[in-house]
């Protein structure tokens, strides 16, 4: 007799409302953070929805010290320093140019939704932030799910592989930034709901080199899947990658194409 594998999820924190959608789409539970029972078996799928603390407990995405680099904007930035995928950045205000401006002053490392952000137009708009940015004009801003492939190789290990040992990248759903008509007035700047944005899915069709940029992302900071945020400037006629979020928000057939990856891929 068999033994359905089991799949858990564990939370970033208690009562994530991805972490759950996730878990009951594939059939699975949630991971209480303080108290959990759980014994992992060497079959059992344990899915680390974006918790850099407890990522030992995990079999995907099981390193903590990675998932804080993805998570941390400032460890974010130095890890991509020498990738040309993000826009410039500086940690002093002191160290930025004249010609630079406007500046993203990210006064907070690890939040999301625009939490934090002050766009600064002159220098004289410069607040104190650990993290300063580049403000890089937009055409398109666009959400890129992606994932590899993977095996198991025992209890608490992944390893991501694909023909002949290559690692395989996947785009898993795309989603673009769009306004919301009803918002009066929105800020192009910053495009979060509350500035009057919401993600969409019908009529997106980014260039490759966004999805390109997204996967290169991923594979920068070798972790398993990851909603990599990437701008498109027409000017310059490129993408530019601003963060990866590895606890995103799901919803409808965002749910779906997760549970599909993870079903595909294990």
């Amino acid at each position: 007799m068999s033994i359905k594998r089991r799949v858990r999820v564990l939370p970033y924190k208690q009562g994530s409302r991805g972490a759950k959608a996730l878990a009951e789409a594939l059939g699975g539970r949630v991971l209480k953070l303080q108290g959990s029972g759980f014994v992992a078996r060497s079959d059992d799928l344990v899915i680390n929805w974006g918790n850099s603390s407890e990522a030992s407990r995990s079999t995907i995405n099981n390193d903590g010290v990675k998932l804080e680099q993805a998570t941390n904007k400032l460890l974010f930035f130095n890890k991509l320093r020498d990738t040309g995928l993000t826009p410039k950045y500086w940690t002093n205000a002191n160290d930025i140019p004249d010609d630079a401006f406007p500046v993203v002053c990210r006064q907070t490392l690890q939040g999301h939704s625009g939490a934090g952000i002050v766009v600064a137009n002159v220098r004289d708009d410069l607040v104190a932030a650990p993290l300063y940015t580049q403000y890089v004009k937009k055409k398109h801003e666009y959400r890129i799910h992606v994932g590899r492939r993977w095996v198991d190789f025992g209890v608490g290990t992944a390893v991501a592989i694909g023909v002949e040992g290559e690692m395989v990248y996947k785009v898993i759903g795309v989603q673009q930034k769009k306004r919301r008509l009803e918002h009066p007035d929105p800020n192009w700047q910053v495009r979060n709901y509350a500035n009057g944005f919401v993600y969409a899915r019908e009529g997106v069709n980014p260039p490759d080199s966004v999805l390109k940029a997204a996967k290169d992302t991923l594979a920068a900071l070798d972790i398993d899947f990851g909603a990599v945020d990437v701008i498109w400037n027409e000017h310059e006629n490129r993408p530019y990658v601003l963060e990866i979020n590895t606890a995103p928000g799901l919803e409808g057939s965002t749910v779906t194409d997760y549970k599909e990856f993870f079903e595909s891929a294990t």
